[in-house]
């Protein structure tokens, strides 16, 4: 059996892979010593035993009273400057009163990677990207392991590049707590080092771009047989087709494109699963872009190439080309252009998709129009 309430991981980078981590965060007060590496801490019974002495005369360590529950977890938060600087204080004198020696060294107040020097200045800690603090440790997850079908990824790329996504766009915790006593959030793709700008991209190629080709391309297959099929008819003269008849045909046919695209879960009931969709995207896309070509030609035949349907099909199809070009490139130089290169590819093969269906559709109806005149 599940938990009913399974514990999302956060995830870290590591070697070129992404893993499922907990990333432990780190609160403390430290002792610097200006010029040495690392910090050393003071022991834990003597921060106990200042709190025991406190709480049993507050006229020792007075300052300690200023540390306050802010967020009514019952437990006392050193988050804001008048607390970060009293507990400094607090700790200074009572190391100093056993006796201590603090020549040369400063007691600090340590959260995550800022290292306090008072309630107002604070240097930032050397880290690994997937840490919260070099003083605390990263652990991978193996265990809470799901079937493989409930994995990231078997419903395609839209698992994790969804706006919706825990993956990258989920908020996990950089700071335990802020200066309201809450903990301090950050969208998980800043702690996987990504940029918010590519991320916002590939969530819109994969959750709307996509989304919505493939539902466009079946629209373009169907189109494509009507074309087919009311060529066939015209030879045969099985029935006769009236313009009204095409309009209802067509008008069923984008109810049921904008069906299967507002709402994702008809999708099985229509397309293949999201999955073999994706991984069978290459293949998908050199349909589309062959249909598109040759629609151009067409129009080019047509001599309608001075039209505004066919220099859109050009411009959307030499896009398309060059943007598929540099994606098979993918040289580091140019990686981030690669990047944007995928969903200007997807953007270009989703345009000349309804340009296409544009022409056909068009091209049905005046045909009608011209037997009907005769």
């Amino acid at each position: 059996d599940q938990p009913s309430d399974p514990f999302v991981p956060q995830f870290a980078k590591y070697k070129g892979q992404i893993f499922p981590v907990n990333a432990v965060h780190s609160a403390w007060p430290g002792i610097y010593t200006e010029g040495k590496k690392g910090l050393n801490q003071p022991k834990q019974r003597d921060i106990y035993n200042m709190w025991i002495i406190h709480r049993k005369d507050n006229s020792k360590y007075p300052e300690l009273a200023k540390i306050r529950d802010d967020n009514s977890d019952t437990i006392p938060e050193v988050n804001t400057a008048e607390e970060i600087d009293a507990l400094i204080n607090s700790v200074t004198a009572y190391m100093k009163d056993q006796g201590y020696d603090l020549a040369g060294r400063k007691v600090v107040w340590i959260n995550n990677d800022r290292m306090y020097l008072s309630g107002t200045e604070y240097q930032m800690l050397e880290k690994e990207y997937w840490e919260s603090s070099p003083y605390a440790s990263v652990y991978k997850y193996s265990h809470d392991v799901f079937p493989a079908k409930a994995g990231l990824g078997t419903n395609g790329c839209i698992d994790c590049h969804a706006y919706g996504s825990d993956m990258f766009f989920r908020q996990v915790v950089k700071y335990p707590f802020g200066d309201d006593g809450n903990p301090v959030l950050e969208p998980q793709y800043k702690k996987l080092g990504m940029s918010g700008f590519m991320m916002g991209m590939s969530a819109f190629r994969e959750q709307i771009v996509k989304s919505f080709a493939y539902p466009a391309i079946l629209f373009l297959l169907l189109t494509l047989l009507i074309s087919v099929v009311c060529t066939w008819n015209r030879k045969e003269k099985f029935f006769a087709v009236k313009a009204g008849y095409l309009y209802i045909l067509y008008s069923v046919l984008a109810a049921g494109v904008a069906l299967v695209f507002l709402k994702p879960d008809v999708n099985i009931y229509v397309l293949p699963d999201r999955l073999t969709l994706d991984a069978s995207h290459f293949i998908i896309t050199v349909i589309a872009l062959v249909a598109g070509v040759y629609t151009w030609m067409r129009m080019k035949k047509e001599n309608l190439s001075g039209s505004l349907l066919c220099k859109l099909q050009t411009f959307f199809l030499i896009l398309a080309i060059i943007s598929g070009i540099l994606m098979m490139i993918k040289f580091d130089l140019i990686y981030q252009i690669v990047r944007v290169a995928y969903t200007i590819f997807d953007i270009s093969v989703v345009i000349s998709v309804l340009i296409s269906i544009i022409y056909f559709i068009h091209d049905q109806f005046s045909i009608l129009k011209t037997e009907t005149q005769k």
